[in-house]
């Protein structure tokens, strides 16, 4: 089994494990960037956020990379289904670990539920590499699980992530069996965290990361997050 064999069910196995939560997460602080004008889309998966990335930001650029060409044919079927063409965007079909973007392009980087696939000394190499591949000024959304908060709020994060990594490493070979906590490493490539939305009990969370000229400019227009 790999992520090809799971794009066609993808959707509605994220829909039974929690309805429309990680699509909330993904789009959270859509409304709230400076508008980019070319994205960096890693694992986007079936096409959720790249659908509203476009609709947000229709003349924007994007390029989208995903291992699995089962997801990135779905990508493209939904954005087809929705009435947007492909201009502006690029597919590539690649590892992460193993693909080698152009440096200082991307004004904003894209990691939703995919930095959970790696093992840490893995996610330490990819932050770098696509901390390059950002421009000084750049943002960066990130999504995914955590473990926190009260006791039976840990334990039910513990126990859903235990069970997700047990199928996922199973069903796709991804490398981690556990969370790595990307802040550190985002922190270290000059990046600062403007703001986190928590949902699900805790289980999940949304950031918005900015390099500091870029979160220096948006600080101005809304004082106090930081």
């Amino acid at each position: 089994m790999s992520f090809d064999t799971l794009a066609p069910h993808y959707h509605w196995m994220e829909w039974l494990f929690a309805g429309k939560e990680l699509q909330r997460c993904r789009t959270a602080f859509l409304p709230m960037l400076h508008p980019p004008a070319n994205a960096l889309i890693l694992g986007e998966g079936d096409g959720r956020f790249l659908l509203e990335y476009r609709r947000a930001f229709p003349y924007a650029r994007a390029t989208v990379v995903d291992s699995s060409a089962g997801m990135l044919q779905r990508t493209l079927k939904r954005l087809a289904q929705a009435g947007f063409a492909h201009s502006g965007i690029t597919f590539v079909q690649a590892d992460a670990r193993e693909w080698q973007p152009p440096e200082a392009t991307f004004d904003l980087i894209v990691t939703c539920f995919f930095l959970d696939c790696f093992r840490e000394e893995e996610l330490r190499s990819l932050i770098v590499k696509m901390a390059r591949a950002a421009t000084p000024n750049a943002q960066w959304l990130q999504a995914d699980f955590q473990v926190t908060g009260p006791p039976l709020s840990r334990f039910r994060s513990w126990l859903t992530l235990r069970l997700l990594y047990a199928f996922f490493r199973k069903a796709t070979g991804i490398t981690a069996s556990a969370i790595t906590q990307p802040d550190p490493m985002l922190c270290r490539e000059g990046f600062v965290c403007r703001q986190r939305s928590v949902s699900d009990w805790g289980r999940l969370y949304s950031d918005w990361w900015a390099r500091p000229t870029e979160a220096a400019s948006l600080s101005d227009k809304s004082p106090g997050i930081f």
